[in-house]
């Protein structure tokens, strides 16, 4: 039996709960991944998942063995992957996804100038706003707005964003101005909603915060509906910089309450840009090229 081949299946199956779905990522058949686990149990006489027509699980045994197993497969994939690294030009199908808006924004020219400096590389760019799970879906890289809640993955800090507050002239003369978030109840609002996003918006002013209840006159999770709609005076939204920067230079959007920071959740911390990939291409040269490709562009952009 190949242990690390045996060991690495078990590993990607308790990940993505299926065995299908471990064939399908790593290219082989599915027999051969039943095969695998059977002869991996039958060695270590022990039941290593909880198998039902619904559902697969890991059984007590299991989760035991998948955490002394983890860091062993990692550094021996890190061992096997530096020395491949120092022999090899990189080269291959590099996978990326990344949100819709951003990617208008601020990634496309990238992309294409990156696969210009690398034409090895075969860069295959999936640009969507539906929550893509990188490890049952096979993809090395993802840029994430924000939080990054998945544990299973290395998360690299692109750059800052800062969210704004906006509403254009015609609305604030027809309804006000807002003084203080809680204000913001006797408004229109247009809230972003996206996974893990409450149907609140969380302002914070020196050591204070205030969590407030939106009523919401149109919700949607593009950011480019949110800034058509405040353009044309429906609205209050917050937005972030990177998006709406010339809108406040030319008036056509103006930014309230200045002294507060909003941010979409409870956590301060998450709001930024990110580049995740898993812990296994952790030495991918071309993960590695990639990833330090888009910081310098992305940090130099902000400079």
């Amino acid at each position: 039996m190949d242990y690390f081949h045996a060991l690495t299946i078990f590993q990607h199956i308790a990940h993505n709960g299926s065995f299908t779905a471990t064939a399908r990522l790593m290219g082989i058949a599915v027999s051969s991944v039943t095969r695998q686990i059977d002869t991996l149990e039958n060695h270590l006489g022990v039941t290593l998942f909880t198998r039902s027509t619904r559902k697969l699980t890991l059984t007590a045994a299991g989760e035991r063995y998948l955490t002394k197993i983890r860091p062993i497969l990692a550094d021996l994939a890190d061992a096997n992957q530096s020395l491949q690294n120092e022999q090899a030009e990189p080269q291959g199908k590099l996978r990326i996804t990344f949100p819709i808006d951003y990617g208008n924004s601020k990634l496309s020219t990238l992309i294409i100038e990156f696969s210009q400096q690398y034409p090895k590389i075969e860069l295959e760019a999936l640009v969507t706003d539906t929550f893509i799970d990188l490890i049952t879906e096979g993809f090395d890289i993802g840029i994430r707005l924000g939080r990054v809640a998945d544990d299973r993955l290395i998360a690299k800090k692109l750059t800052t964003q800062k969210r704004l507050l906006v509403a254009s002239p015609d609305y604030l003369s027809q309804y006000g101005i807002p003084k203080t978030p809680s204000d913001l109840t006797n408004h229109r609002c247009l809230p972003y909603i996206y996974h893990g996003y409450a149907p609140k918006w969380f302002f914070r002013q020196k050591g204070k915060s205030e969590f407030i209840p939106i009523n919401s006159s149109l919700s949607t999770n593009s950011v480019h509906i949110l800034l058509s709609s405040a353009l044309n005076g429906q609205g209050i939204t917050h937005l972030p910089d990177w998006l709406i920067m010339p809108y406040l230079q030319t008036g056509e959007l103006h930014p309230l309450l200045i002294d507060w920071q909003i941010t979409p959740t409870d956590t301060l911390e998450e709001d930024g840009i990110y580049l995740i990939y898993p812990p296994h291409l952790r030495h991918s040269a071309k993960v590695n090229i990639l990833s330090t490709f888009l910081s310098e562009r992305i940090s130099n952009s902000r400079a």
